[in-house]
Formats: structure tokens, C-alpha cells, sequence
């Protein structure tokens, strides 16, 4: 099942372009905001950021209801996007609030009842939350537009969606994982190929190892101080294509597996036998 979505969604990036419009329009954001943060520019950084954000929900919307119609034309996806944008916003508002909610209230006795260890436990915490929430959530936006379901609605959903096929969702998420590192290395390489001649005497002299780690504010500055402007605009497109790239796949192999899952329990249900005379009998 996991090996046939994967090849639906190949034949969907190729079938509806418009869903490569997801990734390109968010790569170039999340590539503003890279350059902008490497550059100082941190103010307009978060405002370019946030503007990327508020429009996921507007192409993972249109994507996924062109997927569901089976119709590619940029009609039918403006149409989507607009119908079920918020459908697609308001459970992502609602996951952040609770994940930050849950952190909170589980990393206070943490800290209380560690101490000295409390930052590295609020740290495995706050990645144990999200971690799980992605698990169980990883379908809302999926299923509030194929089944046009409501934040509550959605979020069970995915979550039941997940639990009834417990084994075969872990190989979606490993495929994409997969998929994920693929995209990943490429860009490293691609990265490091561009920026060899200014990073290879960087670490063989060993000015690399000499950053302030402590500091996150002082290594962004280092490392942008040893990038220069042409090495900080390679890192920030390296960065956009790694999403533009992988964005269009991840809504594509979703729906795909969402809609091959809900085909096989459909069919599942369906149990009963034909009698001589053709006629369907449900048991």
C-alpha cells in the first residue's frame, strides 16, 4: 500500500502541476526568511516567516481538494484553497496551543523535581509533545478536506486513521523520512559543492570548531560572517529548493495514502456474496 502511494503521488506531481505551487511558494518564503536572519535583517525575517506560514493552509487546501476532485485546472484549485482554508488553519492554531500548553505543564515539575537538569529534560519534552502530536495530527488537514470535516472532527480523525493501521502508517512515515534525507543530502552536497572554496580552509584551519555554541545568537553571526553575501544567498536557495522539492511530495503521498487507505476499508466493509440471480446480499 505504502509502494503504491508512493507511485501515485509521482503520478500526481506529474498529472497536476499546481501542486508543485505548495513548495515553490513556501520555498521562496522559508528562503527570504533564511537570508534575511543570516543577514541581520531579523525584524523582517519574522514578518516573512509568518506571512509563509499564513499561506500553507491556503496550497495544502488547493492541492489536496484538486486531489480529491481529480482536477488539476487552476479554477478548481483557487476554488479549494478558498473553501477549505481555514478548515486546514484552525486545527494547526489549536495543535500549537495545546503543544505549548502540554509543554508547559509537564516541563514545570520536571524542572521542579530535576533541577540543575531541568533545561535538557524540557528539551526531550518539548520533543516527546511534538513528536507525538505529529504522529496522531499528521492527517487533520487531509481528512477536513477530503471528508469536510470540522478542528475536532479532523484531528480524531487522523488520529483514529492512524491507530487502525498502526504498522502500515510507521512505513509512510519511515517513506517519508526516506524521502526526506534523499532531498537532504542532495542539498548538502549541492551546498557544499557551491561553498567549497570558501568552507574547505575554514575547516582545515579549524576556525569552525572555535564558535561560540553557547551562544545561538553569536554562532548565527559567526557563521554568517564566515558565509560572506554570496555564500548566505546559496544557503538560503539550497534551502528553498530543499522545500520546494519536498512540500508538493509530502501533500501528494499523503493524499495518495489517505484516499488507497479509505479505498481498502471501504472495500473491507463490504462484506456479503452475490446470489444465482446477481443481487448483492451485505452480511
Amino acid at each position: 500500500m505504502v509502494f503504491a502511494s508512493f507511485r501515485k503521488a509521482l503520478g500526481l506531481l506529474v498529472k497536476m502541476p499546481l501542486i508543485w505551487t505548495a513548495g515553490i511558494v513556501v520555498g521562496i518564503t522559508a528562503g527570504l526568511d533564511i537570508y534575511l536572519e543570516l543577514s541581520g535583517e531579523t525584524f523582517f525575517a519574522g514578518k516573512v516567516l509568518l506571512f509563509g506560514l499564513l499561506l500553507i493552509p491556503f496550497f495544502v487546501a488547493g492541492s489536496l481538494g484538486a486531489i480529491r476532485r481529480n482536477d488539476g485546472s487552476p479554477a478548481v484549485f483557487l476554488e479549494e484553497g478558498k473553501k477549505h482554508y481555514f478548515r486546514v488553519l484552525l486545527p494547526a492554531v489549536f495543535l500549537l496551543f495545546a503543544a505549548i500548553v502540554t509543554i508547559f505543564l509537564v516541563a514545570v515539575p520536571l524542572s521542579i523535581i530535576l533541577g540543575e537538569n531541568a533545561v535538557e529534560a524540557a528539551g526531550s519534552t518539548a520533543l516527546g509533545v511534538i513528536l507525538s502530536f505529529a504522529l496522531f495530527a499528521y492527517f487533520y488537514d487531509t481528512a477536513a478536506v477530503r471528508d469536510e470535516l470540522g478542528v475536532f472532527a479532523s484531528l480524531q480523525r487522523s488520529a483514529a486513521f492512524v491507530l487502525t493501521a498502526f504498522t502500515r502508517t510507521v512505513l509512510f512515515y519511515a517513506a517519508n523520512v526516506a524521502a526526506l534525507l534523499l532531498v537532504g543530502f542532495g542539498a548538502v552536497f549541492l551546498w557544499t559543492a557551491l561553498l567549497y572554496d570558501r568552507l574547505a580552509p575554514l575547516a582545515e584551519s579549524g576556525e569552525l570548531a572555535l564558535m561560540d555554541t553557547a551562544n545561538a545568537t553569536a554562532v548565527q553571526a559567526q557563521f554568517a560572517a564566515l558565509l560572506g553575501p554570496e555564500g548566505i544567498w546559496v544557503t538560503a536557495l539550497v534551502y528553498a529548493v530543499v522545500i520546494a522539492l519536498f512540500l508538493p511530495f509530502a501533500i501528494a503521498f499523503k493524499a495518495a495514502f489517505y484516499e488507497s487507505r479509505g479505498a481498502v476499508e471501504a472495500a473491507a466493509s463490504q462484506v456479503g456474496e452475490y446470489d444465482e440471480k446477481g443481487r448483492w446480499y451485505r452480511y
